[in-house]
Parts: C-alpha cells; structure tokens; sequence
C-alpha cells in the first residue's frame, strides 16, 4: 500500500509538470504568433472566416501647345475599343467641404470628355509573381483588364522596381521586386503610365532602378515620379486625348535614404520634405509652370501614415498648396487604406486610393480596394465613379453587389468610402457614384 500511495504521488507530479511544459509551450506559441487585426465599419456583413479552397498567405507584421523640355514626356494617345517610417500625428478634420451637386461620369464619344482609371499600390512579386507565372502574367489583371482597357487613360502607382538584378535595400520581408516580364500583364490590362514617386521603386538598389525605367520604356509604359535626373523625376509626362492635354506628376514625402533621392546627376525618386523645405519649395515652382502646358494637371503624393484611414495634417496643408499651385486633381498613396476625399476651392483631393494587386490580401483593411473612374474636360475633373475590388488569391478581383465570390464586399467597401467621406460632404450611391449630400 505504501508503496502505491508513493507511485501515485509521482505520478500525479509528473502529470502536473507535463502539463505545466505544454501551457508554457503554447503560451509561447501563441506570444509569437502574426496577428491579424481586422477593422469594423458601419452596417458591415463581410465575413472574416477563412475560405478552405485559397491558398493561404501570411502577411508579416508591418512596421497652347506647351513647350517641352527635358522634364517634359509628351504621349499621343490613340483612341481605344471600348470593351512612414516617420510620419507627423494623425488629425482627423470634419469640416464640411464645397462639392457639386453630382459627378457622375460622362460618355465618351470624341467630345472632349476623357475616361481616366486609377489604381492603388501595384507590386506583382514574392507569392503575386510565383502565382501569375505558373497562370499568366495576366491572372492578377483578368477582372479588372475590362475597365482598365476601356479607359482612355490608366494609371497605377508601381510600388516596386521592375528588374531581375540587385540586392535588397530594406529589411526582410519589405523589399518589392516584380520580374520584368511581369509586365506583359499591365500591358495587356491597358495600363498606359505608373507612378514610381514612393518608398519603394529603390529597394533592390542603384541598378534596379535604372532597369525599371528602361523595362517600362521597352513595354511602351510611361513612368513619372522618379527619373535619371531630378529634371525626369519631378517632370511632368503629358498624355493628350481627344484635345485635352493632361499632364501627370508625383513626389514621395515617406522617408527615404538620402541616396535614393533623384538630383543634378543622379537618378532617384522626387523626393520632398517638410512643408517650407528647399525640396518641397522646388516642386511646387514646378507645379506653377505645369499648369500652364497642360488643361488638367494631376499630382500624385506619396505621404501619410500606414494602415489608418484618418488623414495627417501634412497630408492635407500638403495637397491643399498642390491646387494652389496650379493642380486640378490631387491623387494620395502610402497608407494601403482607402482614404477620405474632399474638394478643396473646387478641386478634388483623393487622400489615399489603397491598394489595387499587393502583398496585403484578403483582410478588412488592407484588402479594400478600388478602381477609381474619374472623368475630365478641359475645365478639369468632371466625375467620379468608385468600382469596389477585393484582393485575394492574388489577384484584383472586381465585385458586384450580392453576386460573385464576395457577395458581402462591394457593400463594405461603398459603406468604408461613405464612412470616409460624408465629414467632406460626399457619399457615394449603391452604383459607387460620387455627389455631395444633401
């Protein structure tokens, strides 16, 4: 008896102690997991459940005729089928802005209206560019090819280099690089130019970023924003459609290395700096004279604060000098989130227009995405339509209310942007057209 009770004793030990291992095991487990944090929106039904027939990606924790000179790119546009690491607080601004009764997107049919899409964060690497070369390097454009073609006009912000060579520059996990052939799909989608002023057309070094240029030139792509001098890279590229001129330009504000920044001899971004610096002084000369070889002149900004969709201070005094420097239509990056938009003296300030194919997928954040369909005369900007876009399996799937594979996700992306904007004294209606309230 004496000796069971001993054995039982042990045994009930050695029971506790196992225990005791596996607890601090999982406790440990579950400290270092990825978390994934999801944002709620008013009247939301999406569901966050994991869909079992996806492949499933982890998302690493983030941290006249105007003369042309050597800053000028000027593209004729044939006609078409018609098929930071450091960033300043976040302030969130309520005032009710000036807008227009309506903006909804005219027909095209040669009158001096043109149809221009835009689209967010594009970066075909890692998993993006593994999934397309064993498909096609159409597969992530195949749903949105439609209203990209039909446009007059295309534009995405490129946040990668375009190269096979070099190193990466940034820390593990948070270098871009799309394989040059990467980009037979943007053409085929119809993307006539990109934006490369942002942090991340310089990860793979000096001559990754030369190769880009000469990637997007050999695929007939325009390219503004960076350049091989500082005159290319704040310059202005004008496409002309059906008489109207219009003239695109960007500049990055996110930090980057001081040798990543374009200058006299030296190619790089466009970069900027604080409100009243020599860098920032320089661009907005440039947009003054911009003004006056184009008939809309739409300014790119890379700026703000990541995965939020307030809008910081700087972001707004910012695009706010842009217009009165002579822009009609201010386009913001950086924050993968959709942004507010707002009309300032008249004009359109889209703050952030999220991602469109990028590492962030298929999340009530990141993964709210959308095609921006804007209209312009030569007066300016007329319209604008939102077409909801939800990324997963790496790919720019479009939506439609209550039908497809995400029934739920045009509604939330309507009601994010309606969230987002009604402080500006603008909705958006069920078709994802613009006007103000009221």
């Amino acid at each position: 008896m004496k000796h069971k009770w001993l054995i039982g004793v042990f045994s009930a030990a050695f029971l506790a102690a196992v225990a005791l291992g596996l607890g601090l095991r999982f406790s440990l487990a579950a400290k270092n997991r990825p978390v994934e944090t999801y944002a709620t929106f008013p009247d939301s039904t999406a569901s966050s459940a994991p869909d079992p027939d996806v492949p499933l990606y982890t998302v690493p924790a983030d941290d006249g005729e105007p003369e042309t000179d050597s800053s000028t790119v000027f593209y004729e546009q044939e006609p078409r089928p018609q098929t930071s690491d450091i960033t300043p607080p976040i302030e969130v601004f309520n005032e009710q802005t000036e807008a227009p009764e309506s903006y909804e997107p005219q027909i095209s049919d040669g009158d001096g209206i043109v149809h221009i899409c835009i689209g967010g964060d594009t970066s075909v690497d890692g998993e993006f560019a593994d999934f397309a070369s064993s498909h096609s390097p159409d597969y992530p454009w195949e749903d949105i090819s439609e209203i990209m073609s039909s446009a007059d006009i295309s534009i995405v912000n490129l946040e990668t280099c375009v190269s096979d060579r070099g190193v990466s520059e940034k820390r593990e996990g948070y270098g871009f690089q799309t394989p040059p052939e990467m980009l037979e799909g943007f053409k085929n989608a119809g993307i006539d130019a990109v934006n490369l002023a942002n942090n991340h057309t310089r990860d793979f070094g000096y001559d990754a970023l030369l190769d880009t240029f000469s990637n997007l030139k050999d695929n007939g792509i325009a390219y503004f924003g960076a350049g091989r001098d500082i005159d290319e890279a704040a310059g202005l590229t004008i496409i002309e459609k059906d008489g109207v001129k219009i003239g695109f330009t960007g500049a990055n504000k996110v930090y980057l290395a001081a040798d990543c920044a374009a200058g006299e001899e030296h190619a790089g971004v466009n970069q900027i700096g604080e409100i009243g610096d020599e860098s920032t002084d320089r661009f907005i000369e440039r947009l003054c004279e911009y003004d006056s070889q184009c008939d809309v002149l739409v300014v790119f900004l890379h700026a703000g604060t990541e995965e939020v969709f307030d809008v910081t201070t700087y972001q707004k005094e910012i695009s706010r000098l842009f217009i009165d420097a002579g822009a009609d239509i201010v386009v913001g990056g950086h924050s993968h989130t959709l942004q507010p938009i707002e009309f300032y003296n008249g004009k359109p300030i889209i703050y952030s227009i999220g991602n469109l194919i990028f590492w962030h997928i298929d999340d009530d954040l990141d993964g709210l995405a959308a095609v921006f369909e804007i209209t312009v005369d030569k007066s300016g900007f007329t319209g604008l339509r939102l077409h909801p876009v939800f990324i997963k399996n790496y790919k720019a799937n479009i939506l439609s209310e209550g039908e497809g594979k995400y029934p739920t996700r045009y509604r939330q992306i309507i009601d994010l942007m309606n969230a987002n904007c009604e402080k500006y004294g603008l909705r958006f209606d069920d078709a994802g057209y613009m006007s103000a309230l009221g």
